[in-house]
């Protein structure tokens, strides 16, 4: 019994420098285990606030990809009537005046370096009703919203002109000449002038006085980014859910102080569908292919050719104060979105 306890009591002895070994070795290895954890963590964090602080003027280039140019000419047509001349328009829209519109609206469209132009002849691509009765019902069909386009006394109207992105100073000079020279070559009514903002800075300040917002712009961003292949994940930005989305940011937005208004992609289908939109993207589908082609070119301003990018297209006040109205915006897309999608601002006014 001694002798066994003895031995017992040797083993025990000898096995405890082992033991001590082994236990340092565990703590080495939880160690290591609790760095990697760490470290994954941090990278985690990181990888998420890329996700959501992306370079400013990345996604602008992104945006611009998809939509194009985001830098705006602007054109002022309007009612001069201080003239001495006869029988001249006391509305913009006059049919004399529109039927300009669509002629010079025509010639721009087709120019190599013009990306996109927006007026309100593209609700005239048939024929120009022959008196102002028609025409504002034309117009009224057309658009639910014709601030953007037309001041409240109807004296001005704007042409909106994107060129092509990228194109350097001299040759945007190039494209405001071509411009002119198209202006110069349509058909015009005695009492009505047609002027380029930056090319004459009176006119500049007209556009900033009769449409507020019209010259800084902010997007929201919505994009399809799904984590999983084979998953439910929103892959389409047409799919009910990104236009609820959108919907809600927009709404949201224009509580924002500084902020005109706010449209996305979610104001057209509810046009076009009494006010309501659809519950499958199937319907929605179905229904932007029934579409018209005023709809069509409309719906184009928010929803990319790929319909992995859709905007929400914000004009800001002239004198807002540029980082507090995206500090506010950042908490206005700071809610809930759809699985698979993430969101951003972009523009000009973001701080790179």
């Amino acid at each position: 019994m001694t002798l066994k306890g003895k031995n017992f009591a040797k083993r025990s002895k000898s096995s405890s420098p082992l033991q001590g070994l082994q236990g340092k070795r565990i703590i080495i290895a939880v160690l290591i285990i609790a760095i990697f954890a760490i470290s994954g963590y941090a990278a985690i964090v990181l990888l998420s606030h890329d996700n959501l602080e992306k370079p400013a003027s990345v996604l602008q280039e992104r945006v611009a990809s998809k939509f194009g140019g985001e830098e705006t000419i602007f054109l002022a047509v309007w009612l001069d009537r201080e003239t001495s001349a006869k029988n001249i328009p006391y509305d913009i829209r006059d049919p004399r005046v529109i039927a300009s519109l669509v002629e010079l609206h025509a010639l721009l469209k087709y120019e190599t370096d013009i990306e996109k132009v927006e007026s309100v002849a593209i609700a005239f691509k048939e024929n120009v009703p022959g008196d102002l009765e028609g025409v504002a019902d034309v117009l009224a069909a057309s658009f639910s919203d014709l601030d953007e386009f037309i001041n409240r006394d109807f004296s001005i109207t704007l042409i909106k002109v994107s060129p092509i992105a990228g194109l350097s100073e001299a040759k945007m000079g190039e494209v405001t000449e071509i411009i002119q020279g198209d202006i110069d070559s349509i058909t015009k009514p005695a009492g009505v002038k047609y002027m380029i903002a930056g090319v004459d800075p009176q006119t500049s300040e007209l556009i900033a006085d009769q449409f507020p917002g019209s010259v800084r712009k902010l997007n929201i961003v919505v994009e399809t980014k799904p984590r999983f292949a084979r998953s439910e994940e929103i892959r389409d930005v047409r799919d009910p859910e990104v236009l609820k989305y959108v919907d809600l940011l927009s709404k949201r937005a224009k509580l924002v102080d500084g902020v005109v208004d706010a449209h996305s992609a979610a104001d057209i289908i509810k046009e076009v569908n009494d006010g309501r939109i659809p519950k499958t993207l199937r319907s929605v589908m179905s229904l932007l292919e029934a579409k018209s082609e005023v709809s069509e070119q409309r719906i184009c301003e928010y929803i990319s050719d790929d319909y992995s990018m859709t905007l929400v297209r914000l004009n800001i006040e002239d004198d807002a104060e540029a980082e507090e109205i995206v500090e506010e915006l950042k908490e206005v897309i700071n809610i809930g979105r759809p699985a698979g999608t993430s969101v951003a601002i972009a523009g000009d006014l973001v701080v790179c």
